[in-house]
């Protein structure tokens, strides 16, 4: 499940993979984002784990740059966690790595009149980027960053596509999905706080997966949020492959 969240990360031409045994890392030089610049895996020793934490914190402070770390199961110290916390991380929360095989099964949306619209023109960007602002409860900054991320995942035709979901004419959804060589991954679905608890984020579920059926991948996964959505994909078919923690520092 590293592995994904390693090959998942979208790259611009100046984008660096530092990858071994005890370390998964990417760096951009000339992004502040931290969704170009993460550290996955760090299996350090004990005595070690502080400067590393260190090292890598003063590197991104040093251009302004906000990045993520995740603490999975290749995670070393145990108290990993809690040292990234005393260095200046804000924990994201728990997340579930799962799985799931995608059978014959019906993945009908179940939902009348719903309808969706794969994001393509500049128009769907910025209904997509507002709507997925206002279901994360975010702000204006986060709505623009939405937007660029997706308008250059859309000018390099990036292998994902994204779609708005809609019920009697107003925007109630967001969903991603990202294609990997031997499965989809399920990235980012947020329903607007007014219609939760209607269905629709499983609806959007069944959907991505009839996607990938479709493209003959038989394989999902996704990151989800232990206490929430995580719950909801038990009940979807998904299995627990690994438990993790993200922690993002920002500038």
């Amino acid at each position: 499940m590293e592995r994904v969240l390693l090959d998942s990360v979208a790259r611009e031409p100046d984008s660096e993979v530092i990858e071994g045994p005890d370390w998964m890392q990417v760096r951009t030089p000339s992004s502040l984002r931290p969704n170009h610049n993460k550290v996955i895996v760090a299996r350090l020793p004990s005595r070690e784990a502080d400067d590393a934490v260190a090292a890598v914190a003063a590197e991104h402070a040093s251009r302004g740059a906000s990045h993520s770390w995740f603490v999975g199961p290749s995670s070393a110290p145990a108290d990993l966690g809690k040292r990234l916390v005393d260095h200046g991380y804000s924990l994201m929360g728990p997340s579930l790595g799962m799985a799931r095989e995608i059978g014959d099964e019906d993945l009908s949306m179940h939902i009348p009149g719903m309808t969706l619209r794969q994001v393509r023109t500049e128009v769907d960007i910025q209904d997509f980027a507002s709507a997925s602002a206002t279901a994360w409860e975010r702000g204006p900054q986060f709505r623009d960053t939405i937007a660029d991320i997706t308008r250059k995942a859309l000018a390099k035709r990036a292998p994902t596509r994204s779609w708005i979901a809609s019920l009697g004419g107003e925007i109630v959804a967001t969903t991603h999905l990202r294609f990997l060589p031997d499965c989809g991954y399920l990235q980012g679905c947020a329903v607007v706080p007014a219609r939760r608890r209607e269905g629709i984020y499983r609806a959007l579920v069944n959907h991505r997966l009839a996607v990938l059926r479709d493209a003959g991948l038989r394989v999902a996964v996704i990151f989800a949020a232990a206490n929430t959505s995580g719950q909801g994909c038990k009940a979807l078919g998904f299995s627990t492959i690994c438990e993790g923690e993200f922690y993002e520092k920002t500038v």
